[in-house]
């Protein structure tokens, strides 16, 4: 969002900073050097450097960051400490706790998604403040490792960071360890145009060293685009073995693959038609020669290419355990048709689209659009006609009975649910928040860029609608129930456009409050009804205070959604306010199904409550303030105006209601939500009517710095004040609580516990002589 310069100290974001810090120095101590350096377009002036503990590092790069502002300075720290008194040069470095890359030119986005799909999901996505010339967004990924690397692993390190961004032209400065990346939270000011350096997305993923070293290895160069959308993995997307087998291959990569990769395509598609008993090792080997000299230009000499067949053959031997290892090249590898072959053979046939995800014990089939839960055991149906083919070709009874049985295709079930291509983890699914899944494509929501429906990025969600033009019974919708407020409805238009992102960078929370027939059910259940897959409604108790625990299945439906939905408030309940705080500050939240394994996801939903009662607050903080947008709803629409048909006219036009909620998300990428002054003033009037403490101590008490009682003499007035206003008096605790977050400060009065900056006013003994 564009920011202003008027007052640059407002701009710096400490809580944004403290959390750069935990991801990239949590596990960390010793020094980190700090360099302030003038920005580029800004007049020249010298750069500033120096060291910052560990400890406390939040709070110390606050005020630098806030004079790095008003000096057009950006504020840099290298992502690794230094011994105390060290120059902060690469040979310093003595410890890191993430591997990360810088992408600053290209295309961002297909360089994210190839990471993240060769290497996992990002621990920390930061968009540096700067842009590419075509508009996206420059950003850092981090990959937190699950220890320190110190030693001879900050080699290892150095190295994981320079072939990282070799594999997909990232910034090469990286395979420096000294190289000082921009801190998140603080200001970028390049030429003068001032943005946040802010944090896209985080989460509580962390990899072992050796693991990423491996992924590394195995991940695939990312080819230069040709203007089209590339896949997020070239090696395992792109063209297939039968494909390329009628194709010449040059070298250098001119027909869009390498002679690697496709000679690599051609030997796993005869490997695995050797284990699937089809040929002989032999054979496999000598159709790879003849497809070598017929079809790749220049050949590969034929000792490099057996030793690429033997490796793959080894690497095909160990994760099928065949019976015979030896792999003799005369004979075939099975004629008898094991649980394994069988599992191996439905892979290879169906496998592309099917997914299995263990801690749900849940199949996913591809419709073309989305993955899905198989809720019909359509995976078992397809096992079964799978055995009964390899049936019709055996010889003896018996074998056909074998593998035709439940026995056999239970185990054939079970088994490829665990191949490497089949199984996947709760993460890897739906882990790119800006992007949106459509009927019409996959919209990139930073860029507007649609993209063709691909399975390898794993999207368990579609909307209804797909972008269009033009609602114009919507547009007169949201004047009549603003009453012509253009605000209100620009406000809305945003949130709108903010529910289409996976992001909850807003760390909000919405309630739309006012009394029946004013139109706040029908826009909510229009937009639900646009989003389709990524809308759901939960149950009033998920997000309303308890005095019993709540089950974590609760929360378990809502992984993936984008727009979580209450429809409806009671009267005398209060907010779930520790649940609400979670789930709107990116923190990571555990749940489980039904007789399932939990699991962890970081919640992409935006929470909208509607109702009629207000929900109490039992705290009045900032956090909550900061949180809740209060949305009033005060037009009542007159009975003789009202359109039962309404709801289904409004979802005709939900195409248009799409590219409307399109337009939405680009202002608030801009502008942020920045909610008018309507919403601030009702939630300020809503926390000071909720405010009890605060209302007991403006009518019963004095305030000053003179003012002194103890705690058992401020409680019983409070309690009398409470009784008398017919509200819960609570505890010692929980009032001592209250006037703590209010700053009063606890001690010893009168030898006793009690509380300095205020008194009763009352005239009775017990309320005066703490004074």
């Amino acid at each position: 969002m564009p920011l202003s310069t008027a007052n640059p100290k407002q701009q710096v974001d400490p809580g944004m900073i403290d959390s750069f810090v935990q991801i990239v120095f949590g596990y960390l101590d010793g020094q980190v050097p700090v360099r302030l350096l003038a920005e580029k377009g800004t007049p020249a002036q010298k750069p500033k450097a120096f060291t910052l503990p560990c400890s406390g590092l939040s709070e110390a790069l606050v005020a630098p960051a806030q004079g790095a502002v008003r000096s057009a300075r950006a504020v840099y720290v290298v992502p690794g400490t230094v011994a105390t008194g060290s120059s902060g040069k690469a040979k310093d470095v003595k410890s890191t706790g993430v591997v990360l890359v810088d992408l600053d030119d290209g295309d961002i986005m297909k360089k994210r998604e190839h990471l993240e799909h060769a290497l996992g999901p990002a621990s920390m996505v930061v968009a540096s403040g700067g842009r590419t010339k075509d508009g996206q967004e420059k950003i850092h990924l981090y990959w937190r490792l699950t220890k320190a690397a110190e030693g001879a692993e900050m080699e290892r390190v150095r190295s994981v960071r320079e072939r990282i961004a070799a594999r997909v032209a990232g910034d090469p400065s990286f395979k420096s360890l000294h190289q000082p990346i921009r801190v998140a939270g603080t200001i970028h000011g390049k030429h003068g145009r001032f943005s946040l350096t802010r944090i896209v997305s985080i989460s509580s993923v962390e990899y072992e060293l050796g693991d990423l070293e491996d992924r590394v290895a195995a991940m695939p160069q990312l080819a230069a685009s040709s203007g089209h959308s590339m896949k997020v993995d070239a090696a395992r997307d792109g063209p297939g073995a039968h494909d390329l087998m009628t194709r010449t291959i040059r070298e250098g990569a001119v027909d869009e693959v390498t002679r690697f990769e496709a000679l690599s395509k051609v030997i796993g598609h005869w490997v695995r038609t050797a284990r699937l008993g089809r040929c002989s090792i032999d054979e496999a080997w000598r159709a790879v020669v003849d497809h070598n000299a017929a079809s790749i230009s220049p050949p590969w000499d034929e000792a490099r290419l057996r030793r690429e067949f033997d490796a793959l053959l080894e690497r095909d031997t160990g994760n099928h355990s065949h019976p015979n290892r030896a792999y003799d090249p005369n004979s075939r590898l099975t004629t008898n048709f094991s649980d394994d072959t069988l599992a191996a053979l439905f892979v290879d046939r169906e496998g592309s689209d099917w997914r299995y995800v263990a801690a749900w014990k849940a199949w996913l089939i591809w419709t073309g659009a989305c993955w899905q839960r198989d809720e019909t055991s359509r995976v078992r149906e397809q096992v079964r006609q799978a055995c009964r083919a390899a049936a019709l070709t055996c010889e003896k009874p018996n074998d056909v009975h074998r593998i035709c049985s439940d026995k056999t295709i239970s185990a054939v079930v079970r088994i490829a649910a665990s191949d490497p291509s089949i199984a996947i983890r709760t993460s890897d699914l739906d882990a790119f928040p800006m992007l949106l899944n459509t009927p019409a494509g996959v919209i990139n929501l930073e860029t507007g860029e649609v993209r063709d429906h691909d399975r390898d990025l794993l999207l368990t969600q579609t909307t209804a609608a797909a972008p269009g033009r033009g609602c114009p019974r919507w547009i007169r919708f949201l004047g009549e129930i603003t009453n012509g407020d253009a605000d209100l409805q620009a406000y809305l238009k945003r949130l709108a456009g903010y529910l289409l992102s996976g992001t909850t960078s807003e760390q909000m929370f919405a309630f739309f409050h006012g009394a029946g027939a004013n139109g706040k059910s029908v826009f909510i259940q229009t937009l639900a009804s646009v989003l389709g897959d990524y809308a759901a409604t939960a149950t009033l108790d998920t997000f309303m205070a308890s005095a019993t625990s709540k089950h974590l299945t609760e929360l378990a439906g809502l992984r993936g959604a984008r727009m979580v939905i209450v429809p409806e408030t009671d009267p005398g309940r209060a907010w779930a306010e520790g649940r609400i705080k979670s789930v709107t500050g990116g923190e990571t939240i555990r749940a489980n199904f039904m007789h399932r394994d939990h699991f962890e996801f970081v919640p992409q939903f935006k929470l909208i409550v509607a109702g009629n009662h207000r929900p109490s607050l039992t705290g009045t903080g900032e956090a909550m303030q900061r949180r809740l947008h209060l949305v009033p709803f005060e037009v009542t629409i007159p009975a003789e105006r009202r359109d039962v048909h309404l709801l289904a006219k409004l979802q005709e036009e939900r195409d248009g209601i799409l590219g409307w909620m399109l337009e939405g998300c680009a202002e608030w990428r801009e502008q942020g939500l920045s909610p008018p002054s309507g919403i601030l003033d009702a939630a300020s009037s809503y926390f000071a009517e909720e405010d009890l403490v605060g209302q007991w101590i403006e009518e019963n008490c004095e305030t000053g710095s003179q003012c002194k009682a103890t705690a058992q003499a401020l409680f019983m007035n409070w309690s009398h004040w409470a009784e008398a206003a017919g509200h819960p008096k609570g505890t010692k605790k929980s009032l001592g609580e209250a006037l703590r977050q209010r700053g009063f400060k606890s001690g010893k009065v009168m030898r006793t516990r009690g509380w300095f900056g205020l008194r009763p006013s009352g005239k009775a003994p017990e309320c005066r002589e703490g004074q």
